[in-house]
């Protein structure tokens, strides 16, 4: 069974955007993020998990932009 992926994102009421990944490890959750981060805005600060610094996974399926 492949790992559950989520890629939430938190709008604040003074108009920040928070990304925050689950399921995501390594330098994946900076790959599928970026059309995300350029579509918001600039990247005002990054926030590294734990899940950044373990070994990444094969991520299969692709990202659609409605």
């Amino acid at each position: 069974m492949a790992d559950k992926i989520e890629i939430e994102l938190l709008f604040t009421p003074e108009g920040e955007v928070r990304v925050v990944t689950h399921g995501l490890k390594g330098k994946t959750c900076l790959t599928e993020t970026e059309v995300l981060e350029k579509a918001l805005g600039t990247v005002k600060e990054r926030t590294k998990t734990s899940e950044y610094y373990q070994q990444p996974t094969t991520v299969k399926g692709t990202t659609r932009q409605g």
